[in-house]
């Protein structure tokens, strides 16, 4: 992939990259840093694995821009895949920093300004809504009603849950919670979400960049489905990555009421959205996720008498 980073440079900046990094990757993407001879001077190439993500992560990355409270990368071009670069690829800007998901321990008081910055960034995504309804950034229709609106994702992610089980990817303990909480919809969301509210979709810590002295939070990076949803969507990442040494989610709780029925949605959200990702990027379970994220479902379900 580096020659596509090399190719892009030639192209867009009529220069060779005077270096090359790699920033890592995850499901759907490989990130690299590009050092130029002129203005940007560096610029980060975020590689798609899968058409149309390009294009959706910069409508996302705008939208998110315009109501946070932490700074996010600018957009400087986006290259849709052709015969010379076979991939969709986005320019953006490079936001010196440290990522957060790595880092700890911290003195106490930086902890604590760091974590509620977090929080409070997070909690200006979620005061934003949209009066059409639920459904992706810049679409053309949505819908007014959450549980109706999500369970066409539900019914998708149950039939790649079906599938993987088939192909003895999910195991039958997974798959009965799966099935338990899948036929139980209507007992999982039985309240109504009143506000289509804009989500981050990955909002953990490896998402999030401390400034260089590890003092203060610099920026917020990567959303992932990104759209207008219930904005406790969000709120299972907070415990991913070291999000519980910052104790992100109590922070939240303390300065957000949320619903009756929050740690049953939870676990529902979190285990369907691993089963997406996972299927749709053709990896295998990890044990030290999945399994322990159906326990902490099928608990929730028989607390709340499913």
């Amino acid at each position: 992939m580096e020659q596509a980073v090399k190719n892009i440079v030639q192209r867009y900046y009529d220069e060779d990259p005077v270096q090359i990094k790699f920033l890592g990757g995850g499901f759907y993407g490989r990130v690299y840093a590009a050092a130029l001879k002129q203005e940007p001077f560096k610029v980060v190439l975020k590689i798609y694995l899968y058409p149309h993500l390009a294009e959706k992560e910069a409508l996302q990355l705008e939208i998110l821009a315009s109501h946070a409270t932490v700074k996010m990368p600018k957009v400087y071009f986006m290259h849709d895949s052709d015969d010379v670069i076979p991939y969709d690829i986005l320019a953006m800007e490079y936001i010196d920093g440290v990522n957060a998901g790595n880092i700890e321990p911290l003195p106490e008081q930086t902890k604590e300004t760091i974590a509620d910055k977090m929080v409070e960034n997070l909690i200006s995504y979620h005061q934003t809504i949209n009066p059409k309804g639920f459904g992706d950034i810049g679409a053309k229709q949505y819908d007014t009603d959450w549980r109706v609106h999500y369970k066409k994702q539900a019914d998708s992610i149950f039939l790649n849950a079906q599938t993987m089980h088939l192909q003895q990817r999910l195991d039958d303990f997974i798959f009965k919670v799966v099935c338990k909480a899948y036929d139980n919809y209507d007992k999982v969301f039985y309240l109504p979400i009143e506000h289509a509210r804009l989500i981050h979709g990955d909002y953990n810590t490896w998402n999030i960049l401390l400034n260089e002295p590890m003092t203060s939070v610099s920026a917020v990076i990567d959303p992932f489905n990104c759209c207008w949803a219930d904005s406790e969507m969000d709120l299972y990442q907070l415990n991913n990555a070291n999000g519980k040494y910052y104790e992100l989610l109590d922070r939240y709780k303390k300065k957000v009421k949320l619903s009756e029925n929050f740690e049953l949605k939870n676990g529902f959200y979190e285990v369907f959205t691993e089963i997406m990702h996972l299927y749709k990027a053709n990896k295998d379970v990890n044990p030290l996720t999945l399994p322990p994220q159906a326990e902490n479902l099928r608990k929730q379900m028989m607390f709340f008498g499913i």
